[in-house]
């Protein structure tokens, strides 16, 4: 039992010494090794996060828009151009949704 430790210390060794090197987190600065542990998960760069949630909060705001234009239209008795405006809200407040969700997925930390 005794003569195989050396043996196996021996080999282990000759593994390690042999192996990769792989960069030890001292040797990288914060900031890149968050980036690759955001890449890893699959996370979207700052830069891209800030533009998603920009087009998210456009989109909302002529969704607004559009709804007060329903509004008008409603008070001045035109139904169709109402249900129009109203179709228009609609539309620009899903893709208002579908812009937060995918910075919910893609930019959350």
């Amino acid at each position: 039992m005794h003569k195989k430790i050396p043996l196996l210390l021996l080999l282990s060794t000759s593994l390690i010494i042999s192996a990769d090197h792989h960069a030890m987190k001292g040797d990288q600065s914060k900031k890149e090794t968050k980036k690759i542990e955001m890449e890893k998960r699959g996370m979207w760069k700052p830069e891209d996060c800030k533009k998603i949630s920009q087009t998210s909060g456009a989109y909302l705001y002529f969704s607004g828009e559009a709804f007060k234009k329903r509004s008008a239209h409603e008070k001045d008795g035109n139904k169709a151009l109402a249900d129009e405006a109203f179709t228009e809200a609609r539309a620009l407040a899903e893709l208002a949704a579908n812009f937060a969700k995918n910075f919910e997925a893609y930019c959350k930390r």
